[in-house]
């Protein structure tokens, strides 16, 4: 493509660069991903591309470049794509409302390699969720692509290890794996993609360079394109942050927080630019991650191992830090200058000696980034006017020893719970300790550096001892601070002496390598400790049963295409955001109570009414009938006190005016006492739902004086959010005469949201239209919730006779909708050694009655070998804490309901127990007690209200732990 427009000399100098500017503003694309090719840098016909989260790209920071949305990819009334097409018959998309980003980020990879590898491809879609397909579907179509056999050949005849044989299935029974046919694919032809713009390309060559303003309502862009004419807005505008990829400052506009400059250095070449050195690298403070992993990958490869150790450990934290999406756009710079906690690359960066290259209207300097991090966060080193232009990487030296770590909820696309950087230097020849550097981050509010421990530490010998004490001179340094829960300080105690640990072993290991006569080696049972976790390509099958008679007519049981798979791929899947605008359509925010426990003693909207294109503010007094909705013993109310529960609601001309009039509205609250936030503190306060759930078999207490072993502890489960991709949604648009309504809402029970928004208005259900095309996930938590959110819509629809949009936000959907509670369960199990066998399986099928509740409880155990039957002393309790907790209901009324995991782990405790018993078998005594979170949606309780017909405990199930479907349901 760029070719065309070279002529030969051009053609021939392979050496001539062509580079197109980008220039930005801030505006945010749909929240969709899309994919854009940006010609920084490229060299005859070398094109590059990117794929990037569009909520956070701003899309003026793309001028020059050429950006391709997933309908520009293919489209049903055009051309369907390869990857849109396989990713649809390949069974790849359920709900389809993540299906745009897998078709971006697939499509992004084949641009730019037309035969990836499975890591490639693995890499690629790291940055993307889905919540309903389990990927496997999704990874068999991208290993279409794939220039290798995905097949692991382990069997001795050469067979792969899907082929399915006799020996796993009934002979009689017909299974097939086959789920697609890939002779129906078209083939995937890269001279037939789009190409560069050459107007774009024309652009850069022929226009002359010039800083872009843009002027919003609320903020002014500008991007200059020379380091003095930036350093001269930096000292104009000091507090204006400088804006590269957008993926730190743009959280905070999405919080809505004023920002009047920002200033995009994303066409100053001085900030762009890398440089191998004798003694290290230098990069460009605006190089992206990706930029800066390609470079350290091909430094890695052309200097000795000696001297790319801090390089390798780098590139280990960069693997893993976000995703493609965040890697492509998010700075080098950035991630340092932020300072976060949570960055991976500060702790490793400043135990390496890393200098930072500092310019201002006051001149320039150089400081070493451990300086940044010496008194901690409120560290002034960095002055507002003072931008990083560059960052210095040395090499390491002879007798250098780096290594990096971190510890995360999942190995990507997640913050670090703790991560470290630490570099050990010796004396030559010795394992004296010359030099250290120990730096943490996640541990406090910005990465520390254990600089006491360090200086020790220096002089002595790598040991056992010097272990011994530098754990121990650590804990004492990393002060850990506690938080009302306690939540992970235990756990971050351990991580933070666990790095340095293997650290320890790390270095061991390679002195042990030099010199194995003179350093110990690691004992076998130790070595696991230094291996490095691989991600696997994930090898799975979807069996179902062929049946040759069946009608060709008959779908059941068959792999059909979803009906809709296309036009998830194209993006032509329309989701209740995806509507049109309805002519004089409203955007409505919401404002939600901020206290737990408190009486509202005013609410303040005369800022928000002031606000730029607010229309009119909505509260319960403007619901025209119904508030409340009995749909079981306690009420679902519109508006409500209670956090996280709607006090008002804004409407305004635009999403954006409405949330912004919506963060000015004023509550004053009057405190209550207690407040019971957890159900430490219910238990504390004795605050719990009446009546107690007891069921209790035999004399547990007494028999528990008699026993020979005892094991006793607790299990704590957190709340569990539904998490479904599509927020929940709404439109609710008034139709005709009578409050006749068409409401679009992306829920599970129309026939609900109906009843509800009729009830509401007060008119029959006759008048209430509900539309639902299809849902973008939903796992239960689009029921009640759904209707309470649409029936504020159409409140405010019939009240301003206008169309009215609702559509949550992610923190507002979490914050107001449904979850799963919290549990603490407390166990404590005895055994008494009696002669028998050497098992100790145990089985109880009992009914009681307890204040007309029906208790059947079941506990099994079934072993492999012979067994004996027990009877057990058994005490069960549930308790449902009575609190103002932050979680909420999804379904109908609060369900406690439990999933397997909690009961798995209850039973593995059984187990552990079982495995001290001496080859003997054992009369077993049973004692638990369950604490459940229980939300009243009120803030004050008058009197206390009986949930007996709401929570008939029917069955309680006890199944073993090696059972996958261990389940207690309390129906």
């Amino acid at each position: 493509t760029i070719a065309l427009h070279w002529n030969e000399m051009q053609m021939k100098m392979l050496q001539v660069i062509v580079r197109v500017e980008i220039k930005t503003v801030r505006m945010i694309f749909e929240n969709k991903y899309f994919s854009y090719s940006k010609t920084k840098y490229f060299i005859a016909n070398d094109e590059k591309h990117y794929s990037a989260n569009a909520c956070l790209l701003p899309i003026c920071s793309l001028y020059g470049a050429a950006v391709t949305t997933v309908e520009g990819v293919g489209s049903t009334k055009t051309r369907v794509h390869p990857v849109q097409e396989r990713l649809a018959k390949c069974h790849g998309s359920q709900c389809g409302f993540c299906t745009p980003g897998m078709v971006m980020s697939i499509y992004t990879l084949l641009r730019n390699y037309p035969e990836p590898t499975s890591e490639q491809m693995m890499a690629a879609l790291a940055g993307n969720l889905c919540r309903c397909t389990g990927y496997r579907p999704i990874l068999d179509a991208c290993k279409t692509f794939c220039k290798e056999s995905a097949c692991c050949q382990r069997k001795a005849n050469g067979k792969c290890c899907l082929d399915q044989e006799d020996d796993l299935f009934d002979k009689e029974e017909k299974v097939s794996t086959r789920l697609f046919s890939t002779d129906e694919f078209q083939p995937l032809d890269p001279t037939q993609e789009l190409i560069f713009p050459p107007e774009l390309m024309r652009m850069a060559e022929n226009q002359p360079k010039r800083t872009l303003f843009f002027h919003g309502e609320r903020m002014t862009w500008i991007s200059p394109v020379s380091l003095d004419e930036l350093l001269d807005l930096k000292a104009a505008h000091p507090k204006a942050p400088l804006v590269v990829g957008n993926t730190s400052v743009g959280m905070l506009l999405f919080l809505y927080l004023p920002v009047f400059h920002m200033i995009s250095p994303s066409s100053t070449h001085t900030l762009h630019f890398h440089n191998l050195l004798v003694t290290g690298l230098t990069l460009g403070a605006a190089c992206s991650l990706s930029l800066v992993k390609d470079i350290l990958t091909n430094a890695i490869s052309e200097y000795p191992e000696e001297k790319t150790k801090v390089f390798c450990a780098v590139l280990q934290q960069l693997r893993t830090l976000g995703g493609e999406q965040i890697r492509n756009v998010a700075s080098l710079g950035g991630n340092i200058i932020s300072r976060k906690s949570t960055s991976d690359l500060n702790p490793i960066l400043a135990a390496s000696n890393c200098m930072l290259n500092l310019a201002s209207r006051g001149g320039k300097r150089q400081i070493p980034l451990s300086d940044v991090f010496a008194d901690g966060v409120g560290n002034n080193i960095i002055t507002p006017e003072e931008i990083l232009v560059s960052v210095y990487i040395p090499h390491s030296r002879k007798g250098d020893y780096v290594s990096a770590f971190r510890q995360a909820p999942r190995r990507e696309n997640a913050l670090p719970i703790t991560n470290a950087g630490m570099r050990v230097l010796f004396e030559e020849g010795t394992d004296l300790i010359k030099d250290l550097s120990i730096f943490y981050g996640g541990a406090v509010s910005t990465t520390i550096c254990a600089k006491q421990t360090c200086g020790t530490l220096i002089g002595r010998h790598w040991n056992e001892q010097m272990l011994d004490e530098a754990c121990r001179l650590i804990l004492k340094e990393i002060a850990l601070p506690g938080s009302p829960s306690g939540e992970k300080v235990d756990y971050k105690k351990i991580l933070v002496v666990s790095f340095f640990y293997r650290f320890f072993l790390e270095v061991l290991q390679s002195l042990r390598t030099m010199d194995p006569c003179r350093y110990p080696g690691i004992p076998m049972e130790y070595r696991s400790v230094l291996q490095d976790f691989k991600t696997k390509i994930p090898q799975s099958i979807q069996i179902y049963q062929a049946k040759p008679s069946q009608s060709p007519q008959d779908p059941v049981g068959r792999p059909i295409m979803h009906q809709s798979g296309i036009k998830h791929a194209t993006g032509e899947a329309v989701y209740i955001d995806d509507l049109p605008s309805v002519d004089g359509e409203l955007f409505l925010a919401v404002v939600t109570s901020s206290r737990a426990h408190a009486k509202i003693v005013s609410i303040d909207t005369s800022e928000a009414l002031k606000g730029p294109g607010v229309f009119d503010i909505i509260t319960a007094h403007d619901v025209p009938a119904t508030n409340e909705f009995y749909y079981s013993d306690g009420p679902e109310i519109i508006f409500v006190i209670c956090v996280g529960q709607i006090v008002c609601a804004v409407v305004a001309d635009s999403d954006i005016h409405a949330k912004q009039a919506a963060a000015k509205v004023k509550i004053e609250y009057e405190v209550l006492e207690p407040v019971i936030l957890t159900i430490e503190e219910a238990i504390k306060h004795n605050s719990f739902f009446e009546p107690k759930r007891k069921l209790e078999h035999g004399n547990v207490d007494q028999a528990f004086e008699t026993v020979d072993n005892i094991i006793e502890g607790e299990i704590h489960i957190g709340g569990q959010e539904h998490f479904y991709m599509e927020t929940q949604s709404v439109l609710a648009v008034p139709i005709g005469e009578d409050k006749e309504m068409d409401v679009y809402v992306s829920t599970q029970h129309p026939a609900i949201i109906q009843e509800m928004v009729a009830a509401s208005l007060g008119v029959p259900a006759n008048r209430i239209m509900c539309h639902v095309k299809r849902v973008g996930g939903a796992f239960g938590g689009k029921l009640l919730k759904a209707g309470l959110l649409a029936s504020v819509a159409a409140v405010a629809a019939n009240k301003t006779s206008r169309a009215v949009r609702l559509i949550l936000s992610r923190g507002d959907d979490m914050l107001i909708t449904g979850g799963r509670h919290p549990f603490i369960g407390k166990y404590k199990v005895s055994a008494t050694r009696i002669q028998g066998k050497s098992t100790c399986p145990y089985s109880v099928n009992k009914s009681f009655s307890y204040n007309q509740f029906n208790f059947k409880t079941k506990l099994l155990a079934r072993k492999p070998r012979d067994s004996v039957t027990v009877q057990p002393f058994i005490c069960f309790c549930l308790y449902l804490c009575r609190g103002f907790f932050l979680c909420f209901v999804g379904f109908f009324f609060p369900s406690p309901f439990v999933s397997f995991s909690f009961y798995s782990s209850f039973c593995l405790s059984f187990w552990e127990w079982e495995a001290k018993l001496a080859q003997t078998s054992a009369e077993v005594y049973f004692k638990m007690s369950i604490w459940y979170v229980h939300t009243k949606e009120q803030l004050v309780f008058t009197e206390p209200v009986s949930y007996r017909k709401s929570y008939p405990v029917e069955e309680i199930n006890l199944f073993p732990a090696h059972a996958l479907s261990s389940v207690i349901t309390i129906h």
